[in-house]
């Protein structure tokens, strides 16, 4: 049996976000509806997948991707709505090689699949709430607050942390452009709870933990610890700083884990909650070519 094809249309961003606020699953811990709501409000890249004159569907296109799929009550993500909407976005450019989809709930993961996309990566959020607890650091070693002058020995170790057996793996350009941006808009006040950890010995960098401010309240934007420096508790106590030094401040604190980190375990007995899984996933245009 044929499957009817959808048309995919634009929509007011304004009905778009109430919609996406109200049907979207809140993976990310976003801290009311109305900020939800607010996310999408003044966007143009909001669509709607409708068959007949019944809307069935929303999707977010920015910069020629699939991204904050949502369906209405009673419907599903199909591989006929996946397929024409990445038959939308290539039937209106010619300069795309590759079609990304963000932010994939697991539900909705089958229907990219089956038409063609492959699998990238895996993220969860997580979140805890701050409070005053009592910090430990090994004697070993001391910990000050990073400044932009570290950026270069925050590469490196980066670098050696996240090597070519993890998932979080970048090159260091990447990890240049990330830590040049945190400190350019970095918070005074979480910078404060922001850590470095060194060898008192060596005077070696052997740990980081930067803090952000994302959505209104505080995000780990990178944790790491230098492989050799491993199990002597360098992580939780990073984690347990920031936990402690937000608590007057902010109720809560957020970070994301790619599946695969085994840092996952860490957070977990930390009291972190997941929010839940969301993937990346791509689709190559040229790859109808090559199977011929």
């Amino acid at each position: 049996m044929k499957l009817e094809k959808y048309s995919i249309i634009k929509a007011d961003p304004i009905l778009f976000s109430k919609y996406y606020a109200t049907y979207r699953k809140n993976v990310w811990f976003r801290p009311s509806w109305n900020s939800l709501n607010e996310m999408l409000s003044s966007s143009k890249d909001c669509y709607w997948a409708v068959i007949g004159n019944e809307r069935v569907a929303g999707a977010y296109l920015p910069d020629e991707s699939i991204g904050l799929l949502i369906s209405l009550p009673s419907h599903s993500i199909t591989k006929q709505l996946v397929h024409d909407l990445k038959e939308h976005i290539l039937n209106n450019t010619n300069s795309l090689d590759d079609l990304w989809a963000y932010n994939i709930l697991p539900e909705q993961k089958s229907a990219f699949l089956e038409d063609g996309f492959v699998h990238v990566e895996t993220r969860e959020c997580m979140i805890r709430p701050t409070e005053a607890m009592t910090l430990s650091l090994n004697e070993n070693f001391n910990y000050e607050i990073p400044c932009e002058q570290d950026i270069p020995l925050l590469v490196e170790l980066l670098e050696e942390a996240f090597d070519h057996n993890s998932p979080d793996k970048k090159d260091k350009k990447t990890y240049t452009d990330e830590t040049l941006s945190y400190f350019q808009q970095a918070e005074p006040e979480l910078l404060k709870t922001s850590t470095v950890i060194y060898n008192k010995n060596t005077k070696e960098m052997a740990g980081l933990c930067l803090v952000s401010l994302w959505e209104g309240l505080p995000l780990i934007y990178d944790i790491a610890v230098r492989p050799k420096y491993r199990r002597n508790g360098l992580a939780s106590f990073m984690l347990d700083r920031a936990i402690n030094m937000l608590e007057p401040i902010y109720p809560v604190v957020r970070l994301f884990v790619t599946t695969g980190n085994n840092a996952a375990q860490l957070y977990t007995k930390k009291g972190f909650l997941s929010g839940g899984k969301t993937s990346t996933l791509k689709y190559n245009k040229n790859q109808e070519k090559t199977r011929y």
